[in-house]
């Protein structure tokens, strides 16, 4: 399929921008990961159970963003997405390389108070510029809204509040945000912990909550608005972003839940979150567009493949396990059925779930193998070559929709 790069030379200023912001990135990210390595000091308390997985996490989410918004600001100047992507890029890698800051400077002791609390400063301030991965979802894929009334709110509740809340981060006087340990070095003004609580960033940042259901409009109504193309581009932006959430949503519960959150959360938001700039990259560029029904219905199909199984293996080792084992003194018995009840399952299970799944979320598939099995049934019966052809010509474009079709027979 064609590619929507532009055809003209970049502007200097955005060749200027990528080549910046990317370096930038993989200079953060290597340097984190490299000051760990030279200096494993143990990791200070922090909200969202932040380490060394999730900060090697983090310095290959922030590569991902900058390294494909690199390639957007080059081949597509115009587009705004790709601009935002190589800051959040930036902000990831720092935030990463700030926090192995902290780390070391808290546990150098007294001495090193005022490096840890302004590492730790700015490690709260590149983080929530980050949080401006949930704000694309307002822009994808044109750098837009919508229409001048979604741009208008995209400028007002995507850009001006999120920086209210930014700035509240950084001047509220008190325990930082990401770090609760550490107060803020530049913290002016009224303490707002008789009001907010003990932790008032955390009630400033659930505040934000409200951007979720706002994305999620912003993205249904310019689905309904949008053509086919741009509709299979927000299908991938969509998938990649859910994996992200999940993973930022496990680490907010662990947050409110638990006194020292664990680390997978954030580790898998990192990991995972780097699928988001896959997909935008793959989605605005082009490239394999048209397989993203195909990996939704696959993936929905062995995720509910998996939980049948599953729970058909638990239920019979519950209700068959215990008096087998009053039988035969032991389990063994009754984890073989199971297993050759899983097996027995997998085939007619796996048919069942995908063509139920097909139906709704590959439905180009599911129509072209119905449209192939028909074409197949009528021409067990059919023997006029003309029938045949035109047969054939009809069921080609019904299922692969080509510019022209020809067909050739031999003689003899």
């Amino acid at each position: 399929m064609r590619s929507l790069a532009a055809p003209r030379r970049a502007p200097l200023a955005a060749r200027l921008f990528a080549i910046i912001g990317l370096a930038l990135t993989v200079a953060g990210s290597v340097a984190a990961v490299a000051w760990r390595i030279v200096d494993p000091a143990p990791i200070v308390q922090n909200t969202f159970g932040f380490g060394d997985v999730s900060l090697v996490s983090f310095g290959v989410l922030g590569v991902a963003f900058a390294a494909v918004g690199a390639i957007l600001v080059v081949r597509l100047p115009s587009n705004a997405v790709g601009w935002v992507m190589v800051v959040i890029g930036v902000c990831y890698a720092l935030a990463a390389l700030t926090a192995a800051i902290t780390f070391s400077a808290v546990a150098a002791g007294p001495s090193a108070a005022g490096t840890a609390s302004v590492a730790a400063w700015w490690a709260v301030v590149f983080s929530t510029i980050g949080g401006l991965v949930f704000a694309l979802g307002f822009i994808f894929p044109t750098g837009r809204g919508q229409t001048p009334a979604w741009d208008r709110l995209v400028r007002v509740f995507a850009v001006i509040v999120p920086v209210f809340i930014l700035v509240g981060f950084i001047i509220r006087p008190g325990p930082l945000q990401v770090f609760p340990s550490i107060d803020n070095p530049f913290g002016f003004g009224p303490d707002l912990r008789p009001l907010l609580g003990p932790q008032p960033s955390v009630a400033m940042a659930g505040s934000l909550t409200w951007l979720a259901p706002l994305v999620a409009w912003s993205i249904a109504s310019r689905y309904r608005m949008s053509g086919t193309v741009e509709r299979l581009q927000l299908k991938w932006f969509v998938a990649s972003l859910l994996v992200a959430i999940a993973g930022i949503t496990f680490a907010a519960i662990a947050a409110n839940f638990t006194a020292r959150p664990p680390e997978a959360g954030l580790a898998i938001f990192g990991f995972a979150g780097a699928l988001v700039p896959v997909a935008i990259g793959l989605a605005i560029l082009r490239h394999g567009l048209y397989d993203i029904d195909r990996l939704i219905s696959r993936t929905l199909a062995y995720l509910v493949i998996t939980g049948v199984l599953v729970g058909t293996y638990a239920g019979i080792v519950v209700l068959i396990g215990g008096p087998l084992a009053r039988l035969t003194g032991g389990d063994t018995l009754s984890i073989a059925l199971s297993t050759l009840a899983i097996a027995a399952l997998f085939q007619p299970v796996r048919r069942r779930v995908q063509t139920v799944v097909d139906k709704r979320f590959d439905r180009a598939r599911y129509d072209g193998e119905r449209t192939v099995a028909a074409f197949a049934s009528r021409l067990r019966t059919d023997t006029d070559l003309t029938t045949i052809s035109d047969e054939i010509t009809r069921t080609a474009d019904a299922v692969m929709r080509p510019t022209s079709a020809v067909i050739w027979l031999r003689r003899g």
